[in-house]
C-alpha cells in the first residue's frame, strides 16, 4: 500500500509540473527516467505465467503461433539468440511504439504512462504479442482517423493482426467511428454492447468457439467467472470511463469549441469505444484484460486534453480527482483481492515476476 500511495503523489505532483511548466526539457527527462525504470522491471524478467509456453514456440518455431512472433522466433533462432533476447525484444519495441504513440498527443508521456503500467504491467509483459500488436493498430487509428493516411494505416493495421490475430476485433472501431456521430456514438456503444453479450451467449450454445482463433481462446468455459467476480474485476473500467464522461460534459460547458476539433472527437471515441467490451467482461474477464483495460492509455491521454486549458486551482482540483481514481483502481487490482477473492492471483503474478529478474531480487 505505501509504494502505490508513493507511486499515487509522483503521478499526481510530477503530472501536474509538466503540464504547467512550459519546459519541454523537463518533461523529456521524467519521460526518460520512466522509460529507464519500465526497462529495469521489464528486461530481467524471467517467469511469467506464459513463460514456457512462449519458449516452446520459440524452440519449436510452432507456425501455429501468430505471424509475427513466428517469423521473429526463426530469426532469432538463426541469429542464434535465445527466448530472452526476443522476450527482450518485445518489451523494447512495445516501449519504443508507446512512447511515439502517446506524444502524438501530448508531452506528458510521465503521467499518461506511468498510470498505464501500474495497472498494466503483468498484462502487458505477460502478452507479449498482444501488446506488441495494440500500439501497432492504435497508430493505424491515429493515421487513419486524424492524418488521413490510409495507405500507412492499413499497412499497421495487417501488422498488427499479424503480431495477435484477436486485434482483428478492434477493428470494429472504423465503421462506428466513420458512421455514428459523436453525439450518438455513446448511446450506441452501450447498445451494442448488449449484442455483444447475445453474440457470446450464441458462440457458447453451439460450441463455435473454435472458429475463431485466437479469440476463440478467450470464450472457452474455463475463463468463465462468476458475475460478482466480473463486476469487481471491471469495477476499476466503469470508475475510469464514469469520471470521464462526467468531465467531458463539464469541461463542453466551458469549452463547447472542442466538439469542432478533430482530436478531441477522436479520443472521445477511441476512449468510450472501449465501453462496448465491459459488459461482456462480467462473465468473461480476460475480454476486459485484452478490449477494455488496454485502452487506459488513452483515458490518460483524454483527461490530460479535457483538462489542457483550464485555469491552476481547478485543473489542480481535477488531477486529484483523477489520481484518486487511479490508485482505487490499482488497489482492486493488488489489495482488496485479498479480502473479497479466494486467490489474489494478480499481485501474485506480480511478484512472480518481480522476483524473477535477477539484479533486484536481492535489493527486494
Amino acid at each position: 500500500m505505501e509504494i502505490l500511495l508513493f507511486i499515487f503523489v509522483l503521478h499526481l505532483f510530477g503530472g501536474l509540473l509538466i503540464e504547467n511548466l512550459s519546459s519541454r526539457y523537463f518533461a523529456n527527462v521524467c519521460n526518460f527516467l520512466l522509460l529507464i525504470i519500465i526497462l529495469i522491471l521489464s528486461l530481467g524478467v524471467t517467469k511469467m505465467a506464459d513463460w514456457e509456453m512462449y519458449r516452446w514456440f520459440f524452440k519449436l518455431e510452432n507456425e501455429q503461433t501468430d505471424f509475427v512472433f513466428y517469423r521473429l522466433s526463426v530469426l532469432f533462432n538463426n541469429m542464434h539468440l535465445g527466448f530472452i533476447e526476443l522476450f527482450q525484444f518485445h518489451i523494447i519495441v512495445t516501449l519504443l511504439i508507446n512512447y511515439f504513440l502517446v506524444t502524438r498527443f501530448t508531452k506528458n508521456y510521465f503521467y499518461v504512462v506511468l498510470a498505464f503500467m501500474v495497472l498494466n504491467y503483468v498484462h502487458s509483459v505477460n502478452q507479449i504479442r498482444y501488446f506488441l500488436g495494440f500500439p501497432i493498430l492504435c497508430l493505424g487509428f491515429y493515421y487513419l482517423f486524424l492524418n488521413k493516411k490510409i495507405t500507412l494505416s492499413i499497412g499497421l493495421f495487417i501488422l498488427a493482426c499479424l503480431c495477435h490475430s484477436a486485434l482483428s476485433v478492434l477493428l470494429i472501431l472504423i465503421p462506428l467511428y466513420y458512421f455514428i456521430p459523436k453525439k450518438k456514438f455513446l448511446n450506441l456503444i452501450l447498445i451494442g454492447s448488449v449484442l455483444i453479450i447475445a453474440i457470446i451467449f450464441i458462440i457458447f450454445r453451439f460450441n463455435l468457439a473454435g472458429k475463431f482463433n485466437h479469440f476463440g481462446d478467450y470464450l472457452m468455459e474455463e475463463n468463465l467467472t462468476s458475475l460478482v467476480g466480473g463486476l469487481y474485476t471491471a469495477f476499476p473500467y466503469i470508475l475510469n470511463l464514469g469520471f470521464l464522461f462526467y468531465l467531458n460534459r463539464s469541461i463542453l460547458k466551458i469549452f463547447p469549441e472542442y466538439e469542432d476539433e478533430s482530436e478531441y472527437i477522436f479520443l472521445y471515441k477511441i476512449s468510450f469505444f472501449s465501453a462496448l467490451f465491459i459488459p461482456v467482461s462480467f462473465i468473461i474477464d480476460i475480454l476486459g484484460h485484452r478490449y477494455v483495460i488496454p485502452f487506459h492509455i488513452f483515458w490518460c491521454i483524454y483527461f490530460l486534453y479535457l483538462t489542457k486549458d483550464l485555469e491552476h486551482k481547478n485543473r489542480t482540483i481535477k488531477f486529484l480527482m483523477f489520481g484518486v481514481i487511479q490508485i482505487v483502481s490499482a488497489m482492486f487490482f493488488y489489495i482488496f483481492p485479498d479480502y473479497v477473492l479466494e486467490n489474489n492471483h494478480y499481485l501474485n503474478e506480480l511478484d512472480t515476476m518481480i522476483t524473477s529478474i535477477k539484479y533486484l531480487k536481492d535489493i527486494l
